[in-house]
């Protein structure tokens, strides 16, 4: 009991520390540890204007963690005999079809593990949400235009698409709508009575609001305007759940399916969905791709995981099966990462003491210069380098993802602004480059673009776009 305790006690004080020191808004954290639930708790808002505590019931839009029980939904129909992950996926929907022959190749397991060389999605009309049932069927019939991006099984791209393709096989082969598949076969099973895939069937009362970056008077946050919902992409997405129940099925899950007299699989379904099918080049513990889950090792402990993001919304779930651990964070904004905060927590859970969870640099840095101006934030930059810098995560990609943030709300010139502040901090980046290039290039000011592309591309010979772009321009 005593080191439950001060697990506990550690967590408490760490997370209350990085809320107040981190601009999170509202936040849900979920603590499986020894096979059983031993933490949930919500820091924070649900919304920014009402003011509302979140707290361990408040659901949270999960995003990608989503594509974790389209994979389940798929390995229990695999188990009846009704599917079978090596046949065509044309089998299964007659009518999908791409631009390229070589569609008629993909089979279940390529879209379930990303190596089937579908695109990605780049609009999903959260703004135009739809609601019917038909929705996710017309969403697979309008892609007949998308083209593979290479031959089906030849290496890993993450693809959202593949995921909506799997719920409407889910569809078909099951006899009813996505969303109830999902309900009936798997959320109810591991008692996630809050959860659903259906936003009209979520609780108003329990739902957090997503929130964005603002930079109109000050840097801070606002409710978006949009919530992330549209039926026709509830697979890749659409989840609203909360700390508790994630933490059930994580407990599902590191029981091979067994959930109190329950299951939502049998054991020998993880020996498909636990399996190594291509390297991400991701590194660290999602250096791997199996059956929609991450796979890899922290601090030599296997790991099996999924995070998120969506507009107003950032989640992860990390299990460590073999430890009988898991992590489950919510974010009801989308400008904070979850990895550090996550980590920590491992950390705690693994036996080690942690003083504090370090801090995002860019986040701070970034607000200094919108508070003040580049050379503020460039001096405030180099103090900290001085004196404090391992108190921070020193990323460009969090530099880099403000930035795309501030684009997304229409604010090209701030997050360009962003972009050359933070070239000045990491002037070997050749990401920060390539992104401000895209940025000029969106402003149609070829020059400047083709001058930061060449330097992205001196910095990263590798960086095929990149070059096209290059080639584009000069011509």
């Amino acid at each position: 009991m005593e080191i439950k305790e001060k697990i506990i006690r550690d967590l408490d004080r760490i997370i209350n520390e990085y809320v107040n020191e981190e601009f999170v808004l509202g936040l849900s954290v979920g603590v499986v540890y020894g096979n059983e639930i031993i933490y949930t708790k919500g820091f924070g808002v649900k919304n920014v204007d009402t003011k509302e505590p979140v707290d361990e019931n408040s659901l949270f839009h999960m995003a990608s963690v989503s594509k974790t029980f389209v994979a389940t939904g798929i390995m229990q129909l695999v188990e009846q005999g009704k599917i079978r992950l090596d046949e065509c996926v044309i089998e299964y929907l007659p009518y999908f079809k791409l631009k390229d022959d070589r569609y008629k190749d993909i089979t279940i397991r390529q879209l379930l593990s990303h190596i089937s060389g579908m695109p990605d999605e780049d609009d999903y009309e959260w703004d135009k949400p739809q609601y019917d049932e038909e929705a996710l069927e017309r969403y697979v019939r309008s892609i007949n235009e998308k083209e593979l991006m290479w031959e089906p099984g030849e290496k890993f791209a993450y693809s959202n698409i593949s995921y909506e393709i799997l719920g409407n096989v889910i569809e078909k082969v099951s006899g009813m709508s996505f969303e109830k598949c999902m309900k009936e076969n798997i959320l109810s099973v591991v008692q996630m009575k809050e959860s659903n895939f259906l936003k009209p069937l979520v609780s108003k009362e329990l739902l957090t609001s997503p929130h964005v970056l603002d930079i109109e008077n000050v840097y801070g946050a606002v409710v978006s305007e949009i919530f992330p919902y549209n039926r026709a992409h509830g697979p890749s997405s659409t989840l609203c759940s909360n700390a508790v129940e994630m933490c059930n099925y994580a407990i599902a899950n590191m029981n091979e399916g067994r959930f109190g007299g329950e299951k939502i699989l049998e054991p020998n379904s993880y020996s498909e969905l636990w399996r190594e099918y291509a390297s991400t080049d991701w590194g660290g513990y999602t250096s791997e791709i199996g059956l929609a889950w991450f796979l890899g090792e922290y601090k030599g402990n296997k790991v099996r995981s999924h995070s998120g993001m969506d507009t107003g919304f950032r989640s992860n779930l990390i299990i460590l099966p073999e430890r009988g651990i898991a992590v489950v964070v919510m974010i009801n904004s989308d400008y904070i990462g979850t990895k550090i905060l996550c980590t920590s927590i491992l950390d705690i859970l693994l036996g080690e003491e942690v003083e504090y969870i370090r801090k995002s640099l860019a986040s701070h840095i970034v607000r200094t210069m919108f508070s003040n101006n580049i050379e503020i934030a460039l001096q405030e930059y180099n103090k900290i380098k001085q004196n404090s810098i391992e108190e921070y995560l020193v990323y460009d990609e969090e530099f880099n993802a403000i930035a795309y943030n501030l684009l997304e709300r229409k604010r090209i010139n701030e997050a360009i602004e962003v972009l050359k502040l933070s070239i000045q901090i990491f002037p070997e980046s050749a990401n920060l480059y390539d992104s401000l290039g895209e940025m000029y290039l969106l402003q149609d000011n070829k020059e400047l673009a083709l001058e930061k592309y060449k330097k992205s591309v001196d910095l990263n010979p590798n960086n095929i776009e990149g070059k096209k772009i290059i080639d584009e321009l000069s011509n």
